[in-house]
């Protein structure tokens, strides 16, 4: 009898750690279908308004839906991320992801300054009540994040990636995860004060830019920092005279008029290393009446 307690004991301390981050989560959460409120019913969610469930693995509750613009009846075209999300459904994509960016020097060198520019935009605001890392990866450069808000909320369309940013930011500090499209933030409106959306905005065509900006806009208080690919760099123009595609670049007036469609203006742009390069992080901030 007595061999069979620390078991139990050990059993109840995870369920607690689960529970913990869930039960300051699910006040904030909103069905993606529907936007209705969420619910606990037995070991899963349930949405009040719409009946659909899903489910919460080891405390995470599973709530992306993976798609483009049919998600929110816009017809796909080629452009579509479909298949570049398909491959973050990979169970091992997390831990191969967080190793790509931990064994290379160069890619630590990267990570530096992406954190560096962060935080240069992020102490530009007042401290944060909640703030969300979309998509969050495997937390790689979410530390300052975590050091400016009271409250860590962490997203990926990735199951795994989910996991291994719960690994890597550890029990210290207050956090909450979830899985979820950025097209489909299942999180209610005015939510939380910021959000960073890092590297994503490069891999979407201009439907999907302009949805992701505005879901990004709507669920946020105060402001979003937002990554993306400058059409007029060096790289960019220099993969034009040469006949190839730059990809998925924004200029920065049109990232200005997407923010102000949406109700923001960007208050700052920086450059990740020196002006003319490829990846820039801008500040948009909401208009507050």
């Amino acid at each position: 009898m007595n061999s069979d307690k620390p078991v139990a004991d050990e059993t109840k301390t995870t369920q607690s750690m689960n529970d913990h981050p869930l039960a300051s989560l699910l006040p904030l959460l909103a069905c993606p279908e529907c936007r209705g409120d969420l619910a606990r019913q037995g070991a899963g969610l349930t949405c009040q308004m719409c009946s659909r469930s899903y489910e919460v693995a080891d405390g995470i509750p599973l709530l992306a839906q993976a798609g483009s613009s049919e998600l929110w009846g816009v017809e796909s075209d080629s452009q579509s991320s479909t298949a570049y999300q398909e491959q973050f459904l990979d169970v091992s994509i997390g831990e191969r992801y967080q190793q790509r960016y931990e064994r290379r020097w160069t890619k630590r060198c990267v990570t530096r300054r992406e954190i560096s520019r962060i935080e240069q935009l992020l102490v530009s605001q007042p401290r944060c009540h909640r703030l969300l890392d979309i998509p969050c990866g495997g937390g790689r450069v979410s530390g300052p994040l975590a050091k400016a808000t009271d409250l860590l909320l962490q997203a990926d369309l990735s199951l795994s990636q989910v996991l291994t940013a719960r690994q890597t930011m550890g029990s210290q500090g207050n956090f909450a995860w979830f899985t979820a499209s950025a097209f489909l933030i299942p999180l209610k409106q005015g939510t939380v004060d910021g959000i960073l959306c890092n590297r994503l905005t490069h891999h979407l065509s201009g439907v999907e830019q302009e949805r992701l900006i505005g879901e990004l806009l709507r669920v946020s208080k105060r402001f979003v920092i937002l990554s993306y690919y400058d059409h007029d760099s060096f790289k960019s123009r220099g993969r034009r005279l040469r006949g190839k595609n730059p990809g998925h670049t924004l200029r920065r007036s049109d990232l200005d008029t997407m923010a102000k469609r949406h109700g923001a203006s960007v208050a700052m742009d920086v450059p990740l290393w020196f002006e003319g390069s490829r990846l820039r992080y801008a500040l948009l901030l909401k208009n507050l009446d």
